[in-house]
């Protein structure tokens, strides 16, 4: 139709996974493949890193040579006709999942680290992540297509926000784990000099890394955990309003109230009004015979 977007499915061209080789494997192919190639390494491995988009990687690693030895779980993403040149580690085995996509089909970041092996935090994530396409792959459900596009979107949206955290890689999981913490656990008494305290860190750079990785501020995140969390209670429970606010975190209940309607243009009573479960009896309860 015209002036209707066309939006193309991600088409999965092969797939393996946990694909094991023995210390003599390599693969060699200078002229690259005509598909995107996309590898979730398992075991150490050795790895030819493209001197076009080498020097950064090749940095962080202190090393000057284009073939380096890489630790296991890492990801890598060839483009269509990139050279590839990888395989075992002296005396290792070799472990894989792999998968080959249809150029036309996949759009990559243009800044994306092509060629570079991007070192996983959460290793299990991604395999497990992978496991599932590879099943869906097989698989023949109705919507196997549509699965499998949002699964592999899923998983290199995945890759690509990893390879953006390797300038404070260490620092950033660590400030992910601080503002799971604040949202687990809306009611603690989150200060910033006591957050900066527990990474080592100054206030100031604190402000400005948080607010580098999230768009926002430690603070910004722990008042809206709170009302967040004041939301659920008021809309599920009969706590006072006093009690909720403790509950929350707050010390004062007029400062709750103000902080509440400010960022949800209400009061908490009324949201409460507004927005109160209803608890009915199960027309499905045992009656007296």
């Amino acid at each position: 139709m015209k002036g209707q977007q066309i939006i193309y499915m991600i088409n999965i061209l092969k797939i393996g996974e946990n694909a094991t080789h023995d210390s003599t494997f390599i693969v060699d192919r200078p002229l690259g493949h005509p598909a995107y190639l996309l590898l979730l390494i398992k075991t150490p491995a050795s790895f030819f890193i493209d001197a076009a988009n080498s020097s950064e990687f090749k940095a962080r690693n202190h090393s000057t040579d284009n073939l380096l030895n890489i630790p296991k779980d890492c990801a890598v993403i060839f483009k269509p006709y990139q050279k590839h040149l990888y395989g075992a580690a002296s005396d290792c085995q070799y472990t894989d999942n792999w998968m080959h996509i249809d150029k036309a089909t996949l759009s990559m970041p243009d800044n994306f680290p092509f060629g570079n092996p991007i070192q996983l935090h959460n290793p299990d994530d991604f395999y497990n992540l992978f496991h599932l396409i590879n099943s869906e792959f097989y698989g023949s459900a109705p919507h196997k297509q549509t699965i499998l596009n949002s699964l592999t979107d899923a998983l290199i949206k995945m890759i690509t926000d990893e390879s953006k955290t390797t300038e404070f890689p260490d620092l950033y999981y660590e400030l992910a784990a601080l503002r799971e913490k604040i949202y687990s656990s809306p009611q603690n008494d989150w200060k910033i000099n006591d957050m900066a305290k527990s990474l080592n860190i100054s206030c100031g750079y604190l402000h400005y890394i948080y607010k580098h990785f999230f768009n926002t501020t430690c603070i910004a995140d722990v008042i809206e955990s709170r009302i967040q969390s004041a939301c659920e209670l008021l809309s599920s429970t009969n706590k006072t309003i006093e009690e909720i606010s403790l509950q929350c975190g707050y010390k004062n209940v007029e400062h709750f109230i103000r902080q509440f309607k400010k960022s949800q243009n209400i009061t908490p009573a009324k949201y409460r009004k507004a927005h109160i479960i209803t608890q009915r009896i199960s027309p499905y309860r045992s009656q007296r015979s």
